[in-house]
């Protein structure tokens, strides 16, 4: 690795942090503020809601929630899943708790308080009313006559069906008051991700617009419009896992969100500690009437787990749009279809990174021995450069006149290793983002110590040794004489790269390691050969 690229990743890295902490953070804040106050609009808002269901006949006295018994006690029903426990509440019959069975260790995907996610009327008692291996149903009186019967149905595939049907026994019409879908607050995540969770947990719902092929993934704030197309789906994502509802047939209303408090986290180094917030989205759903002795059906289909590239490629929806590619996605996509052609031949997906990495080296290396070679031209003129730097102190134009016929003599273009990096980096942050967001590495052993290629190293091993072929590189590559600043600068570059990278997912840090032992063998090569031409 040359000193234009760590300039240049530098520079990327010096405008993210500058990005998050004078952009994010303070838009963060402001939604925050923003959630606080309609939360108090909601409670005031919910003060007049008026009853769940009202008889439509003027002469018939409307039958309210404050005529049914008093409220029972929270009842749960557990459903056990071979991908996941699934609890649900008595309170909307939404999720309570949904324990997926990692393949690393169980994870309580749902551990905040709330009314779950699916809920509906969580001031209604529902009680189980049937189960089979793979489903539940629940059922629940709004009014007497008038109940409500929830049913999910788990698949395998994780494309999973539910319910919602309004069943009016009466003889009178009912007008159904405007009722919602819960979803949250939080979604949680495995612990190797549990830090940079709040982040990336968001509401989201996914459309299509007109003029672009491939639906559109929307993040949906306590600020954000509503959305002026009707939505796929929507839901609540993190980096890893998704849960979302795809209506089937009946148009959904307004979206709402808000930040809440689920927890306290420790931040600064463990040195304090601090709210921990997560989203929670409501799906609006308008009131309607249901006549006599008839029915009133909501079916959807929901997805609630990992994000699975594969799996998604498979299902419809389009539920691979909510897996993070970046900007340059087509080029993750494509690392990533090659990264699993490998694995299918290797069986082990560590083996497949350092596949993947000698690919890209050897689809790169025109490009890399160019600015090799530039870097190592720029290292051999660098005495006779200090000469005329010193000879025409404070005379530019003799200065520029010079330094051209010196490049001119040794054939160097002192610009010739920019187009190289051009190349490289979208490439890299491309595979950074394909790897970050790779569910297929998670529990996926390399050998030795690294069990589980999504999350870090856990003894450190691979960045010490990456920072240490950085520190190599930059040795071999630091001319003489140089500026003492740009010096110590590039010197304490590998000590910076390798503390950044400690945190990494060993995954990325194992294919930054081999990148950087081709190209260090490489400039190796070059250098011997070039200090025999004189």
């Amino acid at each position: 690795m040359n000193r234009q690229f760590l300039a240049t990743l530098m520079l990327f890295l010096l405008v993210w942090t500058g990005y998050n902490q004078f952009v994010v953070i303070p838009r963060a804040r402001a939604a925050k503020q923003a959630a606080e106050a309609q939360l108090k609009l909601q409670a005031q808002q919910e003060q007049k809601t008026p009853s769940i269901a009202t008889i439509a006949d003027a002469q018939t006295p409307r039958l309210t929630k404050e005529d049914a018994a008093a409220p029972k006690p929270e009842e749960l029903f557990t459903l056990n899943l071979p991908q996941a426990d699934v609890t649900f509440s008595s309170k909307g019959a939404g999720i309570k708790t949904y324990l997926f069975k990692d393949v690393v260790g169980d994870v309580d995907l749902t551990p905040y308080k709330g009314d779950g996610y699916f809920a509906t009327l969580p001031q209604l008692d529902f009680t189980e009313y049937a189960r089979t291996q793979n489903s539940i149903t629940f059922t629940g009186d709004i009014l007497p006559g008038f109940s409500v019967i929830k049913e999910y149905t788990f698949a395998e595939n994780g494309l999973n069906h539910l319910s919602l049907t309004f069943r009016n026994n009466t003889s009178r019409d009912i007008d159904l008051s405007a009722w919602n879908w819960s979803f949250g607050p939080g979604l949680a995540t495995v612990k190797s991700e549990m830090k940079d969770n709040e982040r990336e947990s968001k509401a989201v719902y996914l459309v299509q617009e007109a003029n672009k092929r491939f639906p559109t993934l929307e993040v949906f704030t306590p600020k954000s419009k509503q959305p002026e197309l009707s939505w796929l789906w929507a839901g609540i994502e993190n980096r890893y896992f998704l849960a979302v509802l795809i209506p089937q047939g009946w148009k959904p209303g307004a979206l709402t969100t808000q930040k809440e408090v689920i927890g306290t986290q420790k931040r600064f180094f463990g040195m304090s500690s601090g709210d921990l917030s997560g989203p929670a989205l409501q799906i609006a759903v308008a009131g309607e009437k249901v006549a006599a002795k008839s029915n009133v059906t909501y079916q959807s289909d929901f997805y609630f787990g990992p994000k699975d590239y594969q799996l998604f490629s498979q299902l419809p929806y389009h539920l691979e749009r909510s897996i993070a590619f970046g900007f340059f996605g087509a080029l993750g996509k494509l690392a990533r279809n090659v990264l699993e052609l490998f694995y299918k031949w290797t069986g082990n997906y560590g083996i497949a990174i350092i596949m993947l990495t000698v690919l890209i080296q050897a689809l790169l290396f025109h490009f890399t021995v160019a600015q090799l070679k530039s870097a190592a031209k720029m290292k051999k003129i660098q005495p006779e450069m200090k000469r005329i730097q010193e000879k025409y102190k404070g005379n530019n134009e003799a200065l520029n006149r010079e330094t051209l016929a010196l490049y001119r003599k040794y054939n160097v273009n002192p610009l010739s290793g920019c187009l190289p990096l051009l190349i490289q980096f979208p490439i890299f942050l491309a595979l950074f983002n394909a790897l970050r967001t790779s569910w297929a590495l998670h529990g996926a052993k390399f050998g030795l110590w690294i069990t589980d290629l999504s999350s870090k190293d856990p003894y450190y091993i691979l960045p010490v040794l990456m920072g240490g072929v950085m520190f190599l590189q930059q040795r071999n590559s630091m001319p003489a004489g140089s500026d003492p600043a740009q010096a110590a600068m590039f010197k304490y570059m590998p000590l910076i790269f390798t503390l950044l990278f400690m945190n990494f997912p060993s995954g990325l840090v194992l294919y930054w390691l081999t990148n950087s032992l081709i190209t260090f063998g490489i400039q190796s090569f070059l250098n011997r050969r070039m200090a025999k031409v004189k």
